[in-house]
């Protein structure tokens, strides 16, 4: 019969054979997920596609190009952080957020900037400029009509990218982001005065007071009820004025 110590010298030797194993399977284990971490990474090896939402101006290639890698796309490559801080940076864009789905994509979705209004500056350019205040554009005229011109204030000497720093035009950006895009499209032109007092000329031929630029959020449930009810109609006004507590409207003689 084998002593307790001769038993006990086994037991210590299976243990260390056993942990031996289990070191050399790890080592195999962890050495084979490197070749294939390796492998996956090489030039030319393909996996997964991406979609792109919300813009025209950024294709799959261009994701690509700002990854620094080559087609044919692999995910495994591609780092979505940077990505995302890239078209976060991108002025045309307002906002861009990068996700996985199943099977295999990388969706990439972007909010483009709108323009809001038309601006002067110096040297009689203008500046497209969007909701939150961004200069999209700087240009020597009006070249389309997808914004209102905003008349009565000009900024300075600005450039592409520039945030716009008057506290009326950002008043004015901020009550025409609260409007839905139909409301928008129906203002031809926003006049500011010398007395910091603002109409808006509606399609229509006719101008709305709202009084105060400082004051025009206050304004700004009264303006779209009013203007949804002439919407539909065809009121013959020489101005409506929104001034007061009620809306007073000036019929045309």
């Amino acid at each position: 019969m084998q002593s307790t110590r001769e038993r006990l010298r086994k037991e210590r030797r299976r243990r260390r054979v056993r942990l031996l194993r289990f070191i050399c399977f790890c080592i195999i284990c962890a050495a084979l997920l490197a070749a294939g971490w390796h492998w996956v990474r090489q030039p030319g090896f393909a996996f997964g596609s991406i979609n792109v939402e919300g813009s025209d101006k950024v294709t799959a290639k261009d994701i690509l190009q700002i990854s620094g890698v080559q087609e044919p796309v692999n995910l495994f490559v591609i780092s979505p952080w940077q990505v995302q801080k890239a078209l976060t940076h991108d002025v045309r864009f307002e906002k861009a957020d990068v996700s996985y789905s199943w099977p295999g994509v990388m969706r990439v979705k972007i909010t483009e900037r709108r323009p809001a209004v038309y601006l002067a500056c110096s040297y009689n350019g203008y500046a497209k400029v969007d909701y939150t205040g961004v200069v999209m554009e700087v240009s020597d005229g009006i070249k389309d009509a997808n914004a209102p011109v905003l008349s009565g204030i000009v900024t300075g000497n600005i450039y592409f990218g520039d945030r716009i720093g008057e506290k009326q035009v950002l008043l004015i950006l901020e009550f025409l982001s609260q409007l839905d895009r139909d409301t928008v499209a129906h203002i031809s032109e926003i006049a500011v005065d010398q007395q910091n007092n603002v109409k808006f000329y509606l399609q229509y031929g006719y101008p709305i007071l709202l009084g105060d630029v400082y004051k025009i959020m206050d304004k700004l449930n009264l303006f779209v009820t009013v203007f949804n009810e002439i919407k539909a109609k065809n009121i013959q006004a020489e101005f409506i004025d929104l001034t007061f507590t009620k809306p007073y409207i000036k019929l045309k003689q």
